[in-house]
């Protein structure tokens, strides 16, 4: 009990030297360090005997309220952002080097829009590998025979493209092809063509009939991603592919007698090829650019890889399954297709977060956080983070966006003040408006952009 008297005393000169030091005017050191409960402070040196008339003002023990733990100051943020106008929405904030959920704000399974193509991505990448590519072949089984051989290169170009994501074109691949044929001697072919790689309906059943004038249907056999033009698109991307091709034939003066489907033989001989871009680099336009149409090719090639057939309902049940794989899966989930169109499927924000903040910390997938739209530089999210509320979130947010009719979304990560990296997942549904949803996206995304997340209290 003596310590404690003692350490009481102590303490009380010292607070009253405190009282007189202010109330003179003095200011004060720097704070010591707090005490731990139950010891006595040490007592400074000479304090039996202090001098009458100190040089300097006596240091003065702080007296510091402990730190507000990270999850309560961004729970109190994210409550101060309205949400009003949406009826339906949810937030998951994750430190993905501890794998540490710092805030949730609802957990329910919702429509993801276009960051159904996070999670599409990932699958792809981790299953096929990054730098994986996709051939496009013009095979012939006999003289004066061609079949052009589609190998879902999402990317193929007809003119050759200075895009280092569109190095496939059939501009290349007719010169090699051509160069072929005179070597043999052959100045007439029937050309048929093969895209028989995938199968299924070439249009979701889920997706608005509206769309068909300017969503592409998908093909493993496709030109300029299924497009004719901005708002059109190609009713047959395969034939529109072939057509193209033996146009380039003609104008290097081979003659072509017909363009009809036909299956590549077994054992037919590669006459000339063409390969994509790797794979990281068609995945960063997928995801920049929010093409569903690469999209959907992608889900496609995953579910051929997971030995599924390569249509929408493989494609969705090889992203089911790998998400079962990594423990990213809730029995109130739904995928339905692969680009975020669909809106049946269903996902919670929680697991958004957790692939994301997988992608984050695994070198393997480490292409598609890096794809992410920058807040106010590229892609779709290129014109958002407009306001001066918004201000601190532009160039440190990195995340995909969603939009469909009362619907959107955003998941990514952010470099807060401090210098950390968060992962999150925002999805509102049932919006009054696009913009009422984009600002309490974008003013969530914000306020994680300024946090100070580096220590917990």
């Amino acid at each position: 009990m003596v310590g404690r008297t003692d350490a009481a005393r102590s303490l009380a000169a010292t607070l009253a030297a405190l009282v007189l030091a202010v109330a003179a005017g003095c200011s004060t050191a720097p704070p010591a360090p707090l005490v731990s409960s139950g010891s006595s402070p040490a007592a400074p040196p000479n304090s039996a005997a202090p001098p009458a008339e100190p040089a300097a003002p006596t240091p003065t023990p702080s007296v510091v309220a402990p730190p507000v733990p990270v999850a309560e100051v961004l729970a109190d943020e994210l409550a101060g952002v309205s949400r009003k106008g949406i009826k339906s929405s949810g937030v998951v904030v994750v430190d993905p080097s501890t794998g540490t959920t710092l805030a949730s704000r609802g957990d329910a399974a919702l429509v993801p829009a276009s960051t159904m193509k996070v999670l599409t991505s990932l699958a792809v990448v981790d299953t096929l590998g990054a730098d994986a590519t996709f051939t496009t072949r013009v095979v012939s089984s006999r003289e004066g025979r061609l079949v052009l051989v589609g190998g879902g290169d999402p990317m193929l170009t007809d003119k050759q493209s200075k895009s280092a994501t569109r190095k496939a074109s059939l501009a290349a691949l007719a010169e090699t092809t051509v160069a072929a044929l005179e070597r043999a001697g052959t100045t007439s072919v029937r050309l048929g063509y093969d895209d028989s790689l995938f199968s299924g309906p070439a249009w979701h059943p889920s997706w608005k009939s509206s769309w068909r004038s300017y969503t592409a249907r998908v093909s493993a056999l496709s030109i300029n991603g299924g497009r004719s033009g901005q708002w059109s698109v190609h009713p047959d991307p395969a034939l529109t592919a072939a057509k193209a091709f033996a146009a380039r034939l003609k104008a290097a003066g081979i003659k072509v007698t017909a363009v009809k489907p036909a299956e590549a033989a077994a054992g037919a001989v590669t006459l000339a090829e063409v390969v994509s871009a790797p794979l990281s680099k068609i995945v960063g336009h997928t995801l920049r650019n929010s093409d569903n149409f690469v999209a959907e090719v992608l889900a496609h090639q995953v579910a051929l890889a997971n030995g599924e057939k390569g249509s929408f309902a493989g494609g969705a049940a090889a992203v089911t399954a790998w998400l079962q794989a990594h423990d990213l899966w809730a029995d109130d989930m739904v995928i339905d297709d692969g680009s975020g169109l669909s809106s049946r499927s269903r996902v919670r924000p929680s697991v958004l977060v957790g692939a994301i903040s997988l992608a984050l910390v695994t070198p393997r997938l480490a292409s598609v956080p890096a794809g992410f739209p920058v807040a106010g530089v590229n892609g779709t999210l290129k014109d958002r983070f407009d306001d001066t509320s918004e201000k601190a979130g532009r160039k440190v947010v990195h995340a995909k966006t969603g939009t469909l009719l009362g619907v959107a979304s955003l998941a990514g990560y952010v470099t807060t003040a401090d210098g950390a990296t968060l992962a999150f997942a925002a999805m509102a549904n049932k919006a009054a408006g696009r913009d009422t949803a984009y600002n309490w996206l974008d003013r969530t995304a914000t306020v994680l952009a300024r946090c100070g997340c580096r220590t917990e209290g």
